[in-house]
């Protein structure tokens, strides 16, 4: 089944099951106030919560899927979490179970560019150059911007021929950044002429920030990102050990790829490689869209996009149901996964189905209406 004939069957499935259409872009948002500590859980809040497990339980019977997992954090910092489906047959979905974010891990990555650029550390509008050697295919003169917002040119080595067929020839082997660098192609357009997604853009955009801070991605995520706002959960798989227990991660409808995932994971590292739970995840993006980890002016640059797809560093600017949220989803071998930001009721969402590929868009959505609609205090 073609990628795009995929979702246009989900969806058809999901709308007889009463979750709605969603679209792709939208105005730009702005960014909000930071959040309130969370009062006790209510009647009323029991009644909303409710509600969003019954979508999440509708939506994973519609597809079929075999799991997912989901999170919602208010703006007055009040969470609701929930499971649907297993991890593996015999064993349901838990939500202390970390799972693959994929390409949501690029989001993490760009923050972390951006608060070296706040600590002087380096600049956005430095060059590739500047810090890493001269590497074939990559102009040097590309900037950590022009990386970050996928206007470098530089080739996506996942489209690279045979990429596929080299990571899983062996399992077991760990892809170092520069192995996978090897497979580049020349560049698709010549740097800041154009836009297309890259993976490549972000395994560059972590050697630079190693460079510049002289630490592994990894620590300085930890320390930089994640252990001042109290989120530990998250893990760089392959470089950090997992941090939780990991559930069941189904590719192609039939294989659990968790015994046999060393080799995809180590090659995605800075690109898709982060694992999290969907709460810790949801209350990380809060803390991002609300300016608890970047200054106001940092975040403005984040916001400002280019190309097609609305693309800022490493968040995108589209709808959900018709409502502008800031977002971002991922993709990789055994999860599929989608994080947004409602800008006017200032509440994020975080789907991640443990298989792949899976419409986890279309279901986020049915969870915004639900989360769009709770009474506030």
């Amino acid at each position: 089944m073609s990628a795009r004939s995929f979702p246009v069957l989900i969806g058809a499935r999901l709308l007889a099951a009463g979750l709605g259409p969603l679209a792709c872009s939208g105005a730009a948002p702005t960014a909000a106030p930071p959040s309130v500590p969370a009062p006790p859980v209510s009647t009323g809040d029991a009644i909303w919560m409710a509600q969003l497990q019954r979508t999440l339980d509708s939506a994973v019977r519609a597809v079929p899927l075999r799991g997912a997992s989901a999170a919602v954090v208010l703006a007055d910092g009040r969470i609701w979490r929930g499971v649907a489906g297993f991890s593996v047959p015999g064993v349901p979905l838990d939500t202390t179970m970390r799972l693959g974010i994929g390409s949501i891990s690029k989001s993490i990555t760009a923050t972390l560019l951006v608060r070296l650029a706040e600590q002087g550390r380096l600049s956005l509008d430095d060059s590739v150059g500047r810090w890493l050697p001269r590497i074939p295919h990559v102009d040097p003169a590309i900037t950590v911007r022009q990386l970050l917002n996928h206007s470098s040119g530089v080739f996506d080595v996942t489209n690279a021929p045979g990429y596929r067929d080299s990571i899983l020839a062996d399992v077991n082997a760990r892809w170092t950044p520069q192995r996978v660098l090897g497979l580049l192609r020349p560049p698709l357009f010549a740097r800041g002429t154009g836009w297309s997604y890259s993976n490549t853009n972000y395994q560059l955009a972590g050697l630079v920030a190693e460079a510049a801070a002289g630490r592994p991605l990894h620590q300085l995520v930890r320390e930089a990102l994640l252990t001042p706002i109290g989120v530990t959960t998250p893990f760089l798989d392959q470089y950090e050990a997992p941090t939780g227990p990991l559930p069941g991660g189904w590719s192609g409808g039939t294989i659990n790829v968790m015994d046999t995932r060393t080799s995809t994971y180590s090659a995605a590292w800075a690109a898709g490689a982060y694992f999290a739970t969907p709460e810790a995840l949801a209350r990380w993006w809060q803390g991002l869209m609300t300016g608890q980890l970047v200054s106001p002016a940092s975040l403005a640059a984040m916001m400002t996009t280019v190309g097609p797809e609305g693309y800022g560093l490493g968040i995108v600017r589209r709808q959900l149901v018709g409502r502008p949220v800031w977002s971002h989803t991922g993709e990789i071998r055994g999860f599929s996964s989608v994080a947004a930001f409602d800008t006017a009721r200032r509440f994020t969402v975080v789907l991640i189905a443990n298989e792949n590929p899976a419409p986890v868009t279309l279901i986020a959505g049915a969870l915004v209406s639900v989360a769009a609609t709770v009474p506030l205090p």
